[in-house]
Formats: C-alpha cells, structure tokens, sequence
C-alpha cells in the first residue's frame, strides 16, 4: 500500500515539496533528480512517481512519463494528486477530454481543492461543457466568496447556458465587495459594470438597464460603449427621441458607422428593408448626408433599398464622386449590389454614359467644368471589371488596355487584367500579368503576395516560394517554416492545390494538415484567456472570443483545404485498393529553402533586407509529406475532417458528400445512409443523390460478409426515399444541366465495368455542348477535362473536347 505525503518520512516530504517548487520554475533536470531520492528511500511510492512522470514529459520522454504516471496511480488511486499530475499532463499535450476526466476525479478526492477545481472549470469551459462547469465554479465561489474572478467566472457559466438571471444574481451578489476591493483598478470595474448591464439587456429588463447604466456613467471608461448601450436600450424602452439624439451624437463621432445610422432610422420608426420607408429612408439620409457630406456610408446606403430612378441618381452621386477621385475599389463596393439583375445593368449604363461623356467632351452632362484627366481612365476600369463580371472576357480585356494605354504606370490597371486573364482561363498569361504589377512596386505586399498566389494557380510552386520569402522577418533561419509560423493559410492552401494538381499528393496533404494545424491553434491558444479575461474582467469580450471560436472551423480557408485533404485520401485508397499504390516523390528537383538575400537577388528587386549574417535553416524532416502517405489507414485519417466538418458545417450538402465518399470505402453502410439522408433534407434536387444511391446499393451488393437482412433493410430505406434510381436517368431528367451530367459520369466511373466507362465518356465528350448553357463554367469544363482523363480518353477525343471548350472559353489556355 502506497503512503500519502504525510506518512512519508520528514526528510522525504522536504524534497517531495522541493520537487513541485522545481516544476512550477520549470527546474526539470533537478526535479527528476530530487524525485529519484525519494524513490531510492520509497520506491513505491504512487504520488512521487506521477510526479517524476510529469518531469519526464517536459523533457520530451512522453511514452516514458505516462508509464510512470499510470503506475503510480496504479499504486494510489484515491491520490488527487497523481490524478492532477495525470490531468496537467494530458491538458499540456493538449488531451482536455483525458485532461478534464483526471482533474473531475482529482476534485472528487479532493473537493476542497481551488486550484484542481480552477484548472477543471478552464478545461471545462473550453470543451463547452457548461452544465458542469456551473457546479465547479459554484464550489469555487464558496470556498472563497471574495475573489472577483471565481464570480465572473460563474456568470459566464450561466450565460453560456441562457440562464441570464442566474448570471446576473452572480455578479449582483459580488457588487458590494467590489466596492471595498482596493486592488481592482477603474477600467476593470468599468468592464463588470458593463458586462452586469449587458446581462440585463440579454434577460429582457431594459428599463432597470437603462436606469443602472444612468448610475454606473461615472465609473465608466468606455464612453463609446456606454454611449452605444444608451443608444441602444432607449430605443428598446421606445423613447425614441431621445434615442435619435443619442445616435445623432454617436454618428457625430463616427459617421461611417452602418450600425449607429440604422438605429438613428429605427428612432425615426424606419426600416431599409421596407419598401414602404424608402422615401422616408432617403429623405432622413439626405439630411445625414448634408451634415456629413465626406461619410463613404452614407453615400453607399441609399443604393442597397433604392431602386429604378432614385437607385440612379444615388448610383451617380458616388460614382461622380469616385471618379473625380480616382477611388480604384469603385467596382468593389458596387459588386454586392450586382445580384439584384436590374440595379447591375442600371450601373452598367450610368458608367458607359460617363465613359463617353468624359471620352468626348472630358466632363459631365450636368457639369460645366472639365473633369480631372484620370476621370475617364477609371471609368473605363470599372467598365472592364463590369463586362468580367458578365463573362464578356473579351470586351474586359478590350477595355482594360484602352485603360492601360491612358495611364501605363496604374498598378491596379494591370491586376486587374490579371484577373480577368485568370477568369478567361488564361492562367499563365494572368501570372506574368501580375508578375508584371509587382515589378511596379516591389515594396506593396499586397501586390506580391497576389502575384504568389496567381503563380500557384499555374503550378510555378518554387517560384512562388521566392516570392513569398521576401517579406519574411531577417532573422528566420527557415524561410518556409517561418510562412508556417506566420499562418498565412491562404498559402498553405493554395500550395496544397497546387501540388494535387501537379499528382504531388504528400506534398499536398502535407499543405492541408499545416491548414489544419493554424486553425487548431486558433482554437487551442484560447486555452489561456479562460484564465486572463477573468482576472482583467474584459468579460464581453471574452463572451464574444467563446462565440468566435465556436465558428472557427466554417472559415472558407478551412473548410476547402479539409475537402481537399479528403479527396487526396480517398485517391491514395483507391489506388493501393487498385494494386497501384502512390509513393511519396522524394526531394529530387525541389529548390532548397532559400535565405532572403538570395530569394531578392533572384526576384531581382531592392530591398536591403537580410543583409549580415545568413542563419543555418533547420531541416525539414518530411519535406515530401511521407508521414501522410504512408499513413496505415487512409480512410481513418479522411475521417477525422469529417468530422470536423460535420461538426462545423454541417449545413452544407458538400460536408456530407465527402462523409458518404468516405463512409461507403469503410463499408459503413448506415452512416453512409445517413449523409444520403443529409443531403436530400438540404437539398432534394443535389446532382449527386442518383449516383451515391446506385453506388451504395451495388457496394452492398459485391460485399459478401455484410448482413443479408441488414442489406435488405437498407434496400427499403433508399427505395423508400428515390424509388427505382438510375444514373443515366438522373442525366436525361436534366439535359441543360452539366452539374449533374458531371455527377452522373463520376458515378459511372467509380462504378466501373466497361459499359460504365464507355458511358461516361459519353457524357463527358458532350460536355461543352450547347445545350448546357451558363452551366458550362470553367470550373465545370475543368472538371469534365479530368474525368475524361480518368476515363482513359483517346488523344484525339481530348483534342475534341479541348476544341469545343476553345469555343466556350476562346481565351483559355488550360484546356
């Protein structure tokens, strides 16, 4: 039987204290070491061995450490503290579910406990476990009723759950001490004031809100915030005039902000989204205007209510104003309102009235005074962003030369034309395009990571490298690593694209999981404010970084690179099921990570960076993502971005495509069930439901050791839902839509057998006929091109349909 601390003898309960001070001063060499003398005089004893466990694993002997650690609990398990060690362990390798299991069972044993129970509410909240992270921060509160953090901390607990009179009962019972609490300093108490009357608005009482934020004004430090809650909860209790002098003072502070002229207009008992306010909307906003007349917001908000000639000469009123300007993002801010068809043709006609006015006479209709020179140069430039957005490629790049001819020296003429090349199909024209803008201004990181991301786009992946290392810090001993540390994902993602697309399938995944990698630090590093925002009780915003990291994994970024991720790992499936499994492409022909000396001689340009002496760069241990090819059980690893996605996005039909591709090759038939299920209650017409439905019944088919009575009751469930289901069917249903064409002949391919293939060729080789209309984007020809490609298509019906999508896409060189 192990002895407690107490029962060990004094001079080993000496150094078993010492031991713990040596861990808190991250002491480790001697903290092992002073744990091995106890162990020479006690061997057995549990609680020093969990602690020697806990030496070793900071000092990266983890398998080691976790023996140690299991064996003393083994040894003692009713110890808290083994079980705590067990738990600081697992928290630091960043297992909070084990962590959160040691620390409930720690404080089981020990209930009295504030620091187990503090770090227990930490892992708790972070794994959103709110119901018990209510009951733990109500232990903490009685065991010391006075520390303002444990009270914070309970009212955030009930404010997670929407139980905001219990959060507010929290902080109310604490209000007095803080009164008394000499050591709170004034923008902390600021910020519980808030956070109490925020808690009042969110349970409903308004009135007693507005009441105590009339109380608290002297107290507080942020008088913006206090303001904009004034403004706020007067409008809530109806007073609405003095709500509208409230905002009209807020806007006088800041009148482009959208929220603060929406609440004036709600003062006024007005709606943008109400057809029936719009002439009421316009007047109050002509007059906001008249005071603010150098407010961008109050110029644009008329334009996202008004509509056929008051939408006009809003239109104008902005548009004058920006090319008189020379505003280059003109089309940018106009771009949201192009989805409503009429107000995206009206500006179409305002600018190509202004481009002739100012062509011919250099000024307005309505004006007497020339405009600037420039004015109809930027005219034109929005124009050739206008007919892109149109898909006239064409008459873009017509008009962006007659731009360039008129100022050859504008950066933003050139990107642009890059990216109208880009949306022609012309991927290389688009990079040296932009290649060229950069050369123009070789200090603008904005123009060099474009131009990075557009030679990805066409596979130049080592030039793209040299370009992006530029702008890296001097003293980076990596370069790459460094573009790694910095979590530029747009990056990484881009990269790994770049790579699939090359068949550089270890290279690519390795760019996805380092994608995976940024977000789960996102996710990881709030970890540590769980802790911080209660000690400086900026509450609200520590409300707001829980909703944040809620949603981090719906960041488009994410969500792309993890379908990719999954798509590469069903290929390396496949192609080992196949017997012709991929091998990582070994380090051959790869540049080496380059200094930044010599990554701006070889982009030729003059910045005096990394000038000294050059640092040896640390060596890439899996430069050609090995690690991930070579994975034991590819669909394991695919599963694990399904669920997050599924997690995450689960709301989109695309989330649960990927899951049944992945469920189907495990053979997991229900779950595969399940995302069919998923995709029809999103969408009931999806292109792919016919050919997942015909998949699935003819894999179940060829599976020997599944269930006979559980293929039949699975058989019932997808005959109950779509009835007799052919792919070719589903394609003939939809003859002017090559979604599901694209669908259907994908669904033939993985099928397989030679009618299947032949088939699906079929449909292929039709791919840029007519008939299918807008739907034949680029993106979808491209996709066509790569299953013809699967299908084991002929040279010459490669250059047929390569022809044919010439003629869909004159400018494309990507066919």
């Amino acid at each position: 039987m192990s002895l407690t601390i107490s029962e060990l003898p004094h001079k080993e309960q000496t150094l078993f204290r010492s031991a713990l001070k040596l861990y808190e001063v991250r002491q480790y060499k001697r903290g092992l070491k002073t744990c091995d003398q106890i162990l020479k005089r006690v061997p057995n004893h549990g609680e020093t061995l969990a602690v020697r466990g806990m030496f070793l694993s900071n000092m990266e002997r983890k398998e080691e450490a976790y023996e140690h650690i299991k064996r003393g609990i083994e040894i003692n398990p009713n110890s808290s503290i083994s079980w705590h060690v067990y738990g600081i362990v697992n928290r630091g390798d960043q297992k909070y579910e084990e962590a959160a299991k040691c620390y409930e069972k720690a404080a089981k044993v020990d209930s009295e406990n504030a620091h187990i129970l503090r770090d227990l509410s930490q892992l708790q909240i972070h794994l959103r476990q709110y119901e018990k992270l209510v009951e733990t921060r109500t232990k903490l509160v009685k065991l010391n009723p006075l520390l303002t953090a444990f009270w914070l901390g309970l009212a955030v607990a009930h404010q997670m759950l929407g139980r905001y009179d219990l959060a507010l009962k929290a902080i109310t019972s604490h209000e007095d001490n803080l009164k008394h609490d000499t050591n709170m300093l004034k923008n902390e108490i600021s910020e519980i004031l808030m956070y109490k009357n925020w808690l009042m608005e969110l349970k409903g009482d308004h009135q007693l809100a507005l009441e105590n934020l009339k109380e608290i004004r002297l107290r507080i430090t942020d008088i913006t915030a206090w303001k904009e809650q004034k403004a706020n909860l007067l409008l809530k209790v109806e007073r609405r005039e003095a709500a509208a002098t409230a905002y009209q003072e807020l806007i006088e502070r800041n009148p482009d902000n959208n929220d603060y002229v929406r609440g004036y207009l709600a003062c006024n008992g007005l709606d943008m989204a109400c057809a029936d306010d719009k002439d009421a909307v316009l007047e109050v906003i002509g007059s906001l205007q008249q005071q603010f007349p150098f407010s961008n917001t109050l110029k644009f908000l008329p334009l996202t209510f008004c509509e056929g000639d008051s939408f006009v000469s809003a239109a104008e009123t902005l548009a004058k104003h920006a090319l008189r300007k020379g505003i280059p993002s003109l089309f940018t801010s106009m771009k949201m309102l192009y989805a409503n068809e009429a107000k995206g043709a009206a500006l179409g006609r305002l600018m190509e009235g202004y481009a002739t006015q100012l062509r011919d006479t250099n000024r307005f209709s309505d004006s007497t005074d020339d405009e600037p020179a420039t004015a109809s140069m930027w005219s034109t430039f929005y124009l050739a962003q206008h007919a892109d957005y149109y898909g006239d490629y064409e008459r873009a790049l017509q008009l962006i030369e007659d731009a360039i001819r008129a100022s050859s020296d504008t950066v933003e003429l050139y990107m642009v034309k890059a990216k109208i090349l880009k949306h022609a199909g012309d991927v290389c024209g688009a990079r040296n395009t932009m290649d060229f803008a950069r050369q123009m201004d070789l200090k603008d990181r904005f123009v060099n990571s474009k131009t990075v991301k557009y030679m990805l786009r066409n596979n130049d992946v080592e030039e793209a490298e040299k370009m992006m290392i530029m702008f890296v810090r001097d003293d980076a001993a990596h370069k790459v690593q460094e573009i790694v540390d910095m979590q530029a994902i747009w990056y990484m993602r881009e990269r790994g694209d770049a790579y699939r697309r090359l068949g550089d399938i270890g290279r690519a995944l390795k760019q996805y999981h380092q994608v995976l990698f940024c977000f789960n630090s996102y996710h990881q590093v709030q970890f540590d404010f769980h802790s911080y925002s209660l000690r400086k009780a900026t509450m609200r915003g520590y409300v707001d970084i829980l909703q944040w990291e809620d949603q981090v994994y719906t960041h488009n970024t994410f969500v792309g690179a993890a379908h990719a991720a999954i798509d590469c790992y069903i290929d390396l499936h496949d192609r080992k099921l196949a017997g012709a499994p991929f091998a990582a492409i070994s380090d051959e022909g790869q540049s080496k990570p380059l200094t930044r000396n010599e990554s701006a001689k070889q982009g030729q340009h003059n910045l005096s960076a990394g000038v000294g002496e050059v640092k040896q760069a640390e060596v890439d241990k899996d430069p050609n993502g090995a690690t991930y090819v070579d994975a034991d059980d590819y669909m394991a690893e695919a599963l694990k971005f399904v669920e997050r996605l599924e997690g995450s996005v689960g709301q989109q039909a695309k989330t649960h495509l990927s899951a049944f591709e992945v469920h189907l090759r495990m053979q997991k038939y229900f779950l595969a069930l399940k995302a069919i299920n998923s995709i029809k209650a999103i969408d009931e017409q999806h292109p792919s439901l016919a050919s997942m439905v015909v998949r699935m019944i003819a894999d179940m088919d060829t599976n020997e050791s599944f269930a006979a009575p559980m293929k039949a009751a699975l058989k019932g469930q997808l005959t109950k839902s779509f009835g007799e289901v052919s792919i070719e069917a589903s394609i003939d249903a939809h003859p002017n839509s090559l979604p599901f064409a694209l669908a259907g002949a994908k669904g033939l391919l993985t099928l397989g057998g030679d009618a299947n293939v032949a088939s699906s060729k079929c449909v292929l080789l039709k791919a840029t006929s007519s008939a299918y209309g807008e739907t034949r984007t680029l993106d979808n020809l491209l996709a066509a091109k790569t299953l013809l490609e699967q299908s084991g298509a002929s040279e010459a019906e490669m250059s047929d349909f390569a022809a044919g999508a010439k003629l869909v896409f004159p400018l494309a060189t990507c066919f």
